[in-house]
């Protein structure tokens, strides 16, 4: 029937629950590792694998889309889940934040630095200074004593 050739071919309409076909992996299989072959049990445990990550990521971004109080789901919630949750970042998809960039400092903060290093270093040095007076007051007393 054409349902099933459809589906042997992993073309839509086929099964629509059926998120990666098998003609689909073998395709992927040939990209990445040409002339290997997939046991039937490692390509089923990659079809469910594939479905459960994806109903997964798509019901977190569901509870992020309604926690903004939307009722679309938006790349954006997708793309946040994907980079918290899994450390994937797709770029292209939803709004690409621009990469962190710190502000530059000025000759205010560059002088209070300055101040509380010069302040730190004054500290440490007190606190050196009295214990080794107190080294020397030691060893005075020792040469007296004799």
């Amino acid at each position: 029937s054409a349902a099933n050739s459809n589906q042997n071919l992993g073309l839509p309409g086929a099964d629509s629950r059926e998120l990666l076909s098998s003609a689909k992996l073998a395709e992927l299989l040939r990209e990445i590792a040409p002339g290997e072959t997939l046991e039937p049990q490692v390509e089923q445990f990659l079809k469910e694998h594939a479905e459960e990550f994806v109903e997964s990521v798509t019901e977190f971004a569901c509870k992020l889309a309604k926690h903004r109080n939307s009722r679309t789901l938006d790349a954006r919630d997708v793309q946040m889940h994907l980079e918290t949750t899994w450390d994937i970042r797709v770029p292209g998809y939803g709004d690409d934040p621009l990469p962190a960039r710190r502000p530059q400092s000025n000759a205010v903060h560059l002088q209070r630095l300055q101040q509380v290093q010069k302040a730190q270093q004054q500290l440490a040095n007190n606190q050196l200074a009295p214990q080794a007076n107190s080294d020397q007051n030691a060893g005075a007393k020792s040469s007296n004593a004799s």
